[in-house]
C-alpha cells in the first residue's frame, strides 16, 4: 500500500473520515448547504464535516450554524446527522463548549484520527514497554541508550541500508526481514524504526505497530496477534481499533522474534522440524499474508534451515521482500558513538569482540568493575564470567520455561561436542542438540525446550540449506570449553573416563586457558592427576590444556611429577619459569609457543612443531630444553598479550592503568578520584599515590585544583614516549618504567 499523498487539508480529512466511519467521505450538499465532507453511514444516519483552515471562534460558530440547518432538514426525514468541525490544530475550550452545547464535535485533524485508532495513547504505552530484547540484560529494565546509526547488509548484494532507508521502504509498503545473531541490535533497530515511523503519523495516517512475538505463543490467526499486542500493554480498549486499522491497511507491522515462537514438540528429522516451525508460525503467516501496508519481521538467522523455508513460513514473497542482516560488531566509530551516548570514556582491549550486547554489558558496569575487568593484567576472565551470565539470563527472560543455569549447562555440553569436530566450531546436529539437552535435564526436549534449542545464542547455521548448527562466537565457545574442563574433577567417574578417552582435536585458546587457570587454582593436584590420566589415555589435548593453563596460574608453582604428554595440540603455551615444573612434551603441535626469560625447572619440549615461537629469533636461539623440528615464524619480542600474565609487578600495572586513562582516553584531564578508582585500598592505593608523584616529578602529568579535588592533565609532548612504553611493557627500558618497577608498598 502506497503512502497517502493528500494535497490539501480537505483531502486529508476526507481520507481519515473514510477510515473512521467505514464509508466513503466525499464533498456533499445537504439542505442547500455545501459541506467539505459527507458520509452516508446508513439510511438513517449521515455524517457532515466542516473543515476550516481558519482557527478562530467566529469561524467555528459559523460551522455550528451550517450544521444545525442541515440537522433540522434531515430530522424531518428521520435521518440523524452527526456533525464535526475539523481544525488544523486542537480547539480551545471556548470552541469545544460552543459546539458541545448543540451536540456537535469540534476537533483537530489528529484528534479525528484518534477516533479510528488512538495512536498517541498506543505510542505512549508502547514506548514504556520493552522492544524484544532491547533491555538491561540483568535487571530487565528498558534500554534507554540512544540509537547508534549503523548500516545493515543486504543479502541480495546491494548497497548497505540505514534505518531511515528501511523506514522509507516500510512506508512504501515493502516487506523487510531483519536477521542477526544474538546481541547484534535487532530489537534496538525495531525500536528506532518505531520512533521514526511514529513521526508524522497524522499526515500519513500510517501507524507503526510493534509486537514481541515471544508474547504470542499458540496464536494461529493474525487478528489474535494484533489483539495480543494491545493486551500486553494493558490497552485492551485499543485492541478492536488496532484490528480495524490493520484490516484497512493502516498498520505498519514491526514483528520482533520469529525465532521465539516455539514448536510444540521435538524431532531430529529435518522435514519434521520444518513442519513444526511452520505450525508455530501460522499466526504470523496469516497476519503477514494479509497486509500490504509494509512489514518488518526480525529474528535469529539460524532458526530456519534456508531462506526459502523462512519466506514460506513467514508468508512472504521474494519479489516484495528485502532480506537484510545486522552486522555482528560495531565499527570503531560506532563503538565510540555508543559509549559517548552512554556517557562513558573506555578503551576496550583488542581481544574483546565489539558486539552491541557486549558493549551494552560494559556500559552497565560500575567504575570499579570496569577497572578490575579491563585492567592491564586482565585477560578477560572476570568479564567473560560476567558476560556468560548476562547471555544466559537474557535468554532465560525470553523463555521463562528455562532458568539461566539450565541454558548455561546446555551450552557447556555443546562446547564438549565441538572438541572432536574437524572445523573446530561445529557442526552440531539436531541429534547433538537433543543429546546435550537430555544430558543436562534428564529428558527429551518438548514444547518450549524445542524453541530454546533452535535459537540458542552464539549458534548459527553452517550453510544456507543445512539444519546443522555451529558456534559463531569463539569468545563464548573458548570460555565454555574451559568451564567444561573445570568441572571434570567434580563429575562422576564415568563422565571423567569418557572425557579422557575422547580424542580432542581442538584445544583451549588464550582466553579459555586463563579461565581454566583461575578455576583450578585451588585444586591443582586434582587437575595434575586428571592431566596424567588424559595423557596416558587418548586425550593428549586435554592434558595439554591443563598444563598450558597451569602455566598461566601465577598463584603457586605446580610440580607435575614427571608428566609426559605426547601427540597434543596446544593453541598457546606461555611458559613461565616458575609456575609449572617437571614435565615433558613430545610430538606436539603448538600454535604459539612463548618462551620465558630464564629456563624453567625440569621442563623439556622434544620433537615438536610450532607455527610461531616468541622469545627466540631463530632455531639457533632456541634454548637447550626446547627441540623443535619445524617453526613457521620466529618472534624475538613478546607482544603485550603474551606478557600480561608473565609478570607485570603491581606498581607497573598501576602505572600502565594511569597512563592509559590520561593519555589514551578522551578528555583533557582526570580527577584524582577517577584515576585511583579500581585500585582498591591499602597497599595498591599507596603505590598509586607514589606513581602519581613520580609522573608529576618527571613532568609526564601536571595537576591543578578543581572544584572536587586534584585534576591531572597529560603533557602531550610525552605522548610518543608513553605510547612506546605501553607498546613495549615489560621489555621497556625507559628510565621512568624502570623506576616505577622498583616502587613497593
Amino acid at each position: 500500500m502506497a503512502q497517502p499523498s493528500w494535497k490539501t487539508l480537505e483531502e486529508q480529512v476526507r481520507g481519515i473520515a473514510t477510515l473512521v466511519f467505514g464509508k466513503d467521505c466525499e464533498p456533499g450538499r445537504i439542505a442547500g448547504v455545501n459541506f467539505d465532507g459527507v458520509v452516508h453511514k446508513s439510511e438513517y444516519e449521515t455524517v457532515a464535516i466542516e473543515i476550516s483552515k481558519q482557527y478562530d471562534l467566529d469561524k467555528v460558530r459559523q460551522g455550528i450554524g451550517r450544521l444545525g440547518l442541515a440537522r433540522q432538514s434531515l430530522i424531518v426525514d428521520g435521518v440523524v446527522l452527526r456533525g464535526y468541525i475539523v481544525l488544523p490544530k486542537p480547539p480551545t475550550q471556548a470552541m469545544i463548549d460552543a459546539a458541545a452545547a448543540v451536540k456537535i464535535t469540534v476537533l483537530s485533524v489528529g484528534q479525528l484520527g484518534t477516533l479510528f485508532f488512538h495512536f498517541p495513547q498506543y505510542k505512549e504505552a508502547r514506548l514504556t514497554s520493552s522492544f524484544g530484547s532491547s533491555i538491561d540484560p540483568l535487571s530487565g529494565a528498558i534500554d534507554k541508550t540512544n540509537y547508534v546509526p549503523v548500516a545493515y547488509t543486504r543479502l541480495d548484494g546491494g548497497k548497505d541500508v540505514s534505518v531511515n532507508e528501511i523506514a522509507d521502504m516500510l512506508r512504501a509498503g515493502q516487506n523487510v526481514i531483519l536477521l542477526g545473531e544474538y546481541g547484534s541490535g535487532k530489537s534496538r533497530c525495531v525500536r528506532e524504526l518505531f520512533n521514526l515511523l511514529s513521526d508524522g503519523w497524522a499526515g500519513t495516517f500510517r501507524f507503526p505497530y510493534a509486537v514481541n512475538l515471544r508474547e504470542c505463543w499458540g496464536l494461529d490467526r493474525g487478528e489474535e496477534i494484533i489483539r495480543r499486542g494491545a493486551y500486553v500493554l494493558g490497552k485492551d480498549d485499543l485492541a478492536a481499533a488496532a484490528v480495524r486499522a490493520n484490516n484497512r491497511q493502516s498498520l505498519i507491522l514491526l514483528l520482533d522474534g520469529f525465532d521465539e515462537l516455539g514448536s510444540q514438540s521435538w524431532a531430529t528429522d529435518e522435514t519434521r522440524l520444518r513442519q513444526l516451525r511452520a505450525r508455530a508460525l501460522r499466526g504470523v503467516k496469516d497476519l503477514v499474508e494479509n497486509t500490504s501496508a509494509g512489514c518488518l519481521i526480525a529474528g535469529r538467522e539460524h532458526y530456519f534451515s534456508s531462506n526459502e523455508e523462512m519466506l514460506t513460513a513467514l508468508g512472504l514473497k521474494r519479489n516484495n521482500t528485502l532480506i537484510i542482516k545486522a552486522k555482528d560488531e560495531f565499527t570503531d566509530e560506532q563503538l565510540e558513538a555508543y559509549f559517548d551516548a552512554a556517557g562513558l570514556a573506555v578503551e576496550l582491549p583488542s581481544w574483546l569482540p565489539r558486539k552491541p550486547l557486549i558493549c551494552q554489558t560494559i556500559a552497565l558496569l560500575s567504575d570499579d568493575e570496569l577497572g578490575s575487568m579491563f585492567g592491564i593484567a586482565s585477560e578477560g576472565v572476570e568479564f567473560w564470567n560476567h558476560f556468560i551470565r548476562v547471555v544466559c539470563k537474557r535468554d532465560a527472560r525470553i523463555n521463562a520455561f528455562f532458568d539461566e543455569e539450565t541454558i548455561y549447562r546446555v551450552f557447556v555440553a555443546l562446547s564438549r561436542i565441538t572438541r572432536t569436530r574437524p572445523s573446530n566450531i561445529g557442526p552440531i546436529s539436531q541429534r547433538d542438540l537433543q543429546d546435550a539437552f537430555e544430558a543436562v535435564v534428564g529428558q527429551l526436549p518438548v514444547e518450549e525446550a524445542a524453541a530454546m534449542l533452535q535459537r540458542l545464542p552464539s549458534l548459527g547455521r553452517i550453510g544456507a540449506e543445512s539444519q546443522d548448527r555451529q558456534f559463531v562466537d569463539m569468545f563464548i565457545l573458548d570460555g565454555l570449553r574451559a568451564k567444561d574442563v573445570a568441572k571434570l574433577p567434580d563429575d562422576d567417574e564415568a563422565q571423567r573416563r569418557r572425557a579422557i578417552s575422547e580424542n580432542w582435536l581442538n584445544p583451549l585458546r588464550a582466553l579459555g586457558q586463563s579461565i581454566l587457570a583461575l578455576d583450578m587454582s585451588k585444586r591443582v593436584d586434582s587437575f595434575r592427576q586428571l592431566a596424567s590420566r588424559a595423557a596416558a589415555a587418548k586425550n593428549a589435548t586435554l592434558a595439554g590444556d591443563i598444563v598450558a593453563s597451569l602455566s598461566r596460574n601465577a598463584l603457586k608453582p605446580a610440580d607435575l611429577q614427571g608428566l609426559t604428554i605426547s601427540g597434543a595440540f596446544i593453541s598457546q603455551f606461555v611458559i613461565n619459569d616458575e609456575n609449572v615444573t617437571n614435565f615433558t612434551i613430545t610430538d606436539t603441535t603448538f600454535e604459539h609457543l612463548v618462551l620465558p626469560n630464564s629456563p624453567p625447572n625440569r621442563v623439556a619440549i622434544r620433537s615438536s612443531m610450532a607455527s610461531r615461537v616468541s622469545g627466540a629469533a631463530s632455531f639457533s636461539g632456541l634454548p637447550d630444553w626446547v627441540q623443535l623440528d619445524l617453526v613457521d615464524d620466529f618472534d624475538s619480542v613478546q607482544t603485550v598479550a603474551q606478557i600480561k600474565k608473565a609478570g607485570l609487578s603491581p606498581s607497573l600495572e598501576i602505572l600502565v592503568a594511569i597512563l592509559k586513562k590520561t593519555f589514551k582516553q578522551k578528555g583533557a584531564g582526570r580527577k584524582e578520584e577517577a584515576l585511583l578508582r579500581g585500585f582498591g585500598g591499602g597497599a595498591s592505593k599507596k603505590i598509586a599515590g607514589s606513581i602519581l608523584r613520580l609522573l608529576i616529578r618527571e613532568n609526564i602529568l601536571s595537576r591543578h585544583k578543581g572544584d572536587e579535588g586534584w585534576i591531572y592533565t597529560p603533557e602531550r609532548s610525552h605522548f610518543a614516549r608513553v605510547s612506546e612504553m605501553l607498546d613495549q611493557l615489560r621489555s621497556s627500558t625507559d628510565p621512568l618504567w624502570l623506576e616505577a618497577e622498583q616502587i613497593r608498598d
